[in-house]
């Protein structure tokens, strides 16, 4: 209790609901997407379709709501260390969708349906932890730079950042 009371705690606390929020809303799409009585594509479209429109609102309220990071998205620092840990899960998740497609196309629409659900959440939930060491320790945690620092702007100013004697003292 005393954990969930302190930052980290309140900030594990956070990242835990947004994983449900975005676990959820990618569950839901995933149904429609692959539902023999809804849009029926297949299971591996599905799974991508659900996965890139979740993780749109998962990087917001990661950065926003659990680590409180405010300002621009830095493209190197925020966007693409994201975007590699989604297309991960993407991956790992599809790879097991694909298997449990396959492994339960002759059993009832409820199992294969429900098969199909769980496999997503056992490829994403791998990695899990792994992504919210990362993301709090190297992305957006205490010491992260804001994509406001004066060393980004320089650089996306094209600026060289470079410590360079500016005088001479000969």
């Amino acid at each position: 209790m005393a954990h969930a009371k302190s930052e980290p705690g309140r900030r594990a606390i956070r990242y835990s609901a947004t994983s449900l929020i975005c676990v959820a809303i990618t569950q839901v799409l995933l149904f429609i997407f692959t539902s023999k009585s809804l849009l029926h594509w297949s299971p591996g479209w599905g799974n991508i379709t659900a996965v890139m429109l979740t993780s749109i609102p998962a990087f917001i309220l990661n950065k926003r709501w659990v680590w409180g990071k405010r300002g621009k998205a830095h493209m190197r620092r925020e966007v693409i260390p994201f975007t590699v840990f989604t297309l991960a899960g993407w991956v790992l998740s599809t790879l097991m969708v694909v298997l449990a497609n396959h492994a339960t196309e002759d059993m009832s629409k409820a199992v294969h349906q429900l098969s199909i659900q769980a496999a997503n959440i056992a490829g994403f939930g791998t990695l899990w932890v792994l992504k919210y060491i990362f993301l709090d320790k190297i992305m957006f945690g205490r010491d992260h730079h804001t994509p406001y620092d004066e060393d980004i702007e320089l650089e996306e100013a094209g600026v060289e950042t470079d410590l360079k004697p500016t005088h001479n003292l000969g």
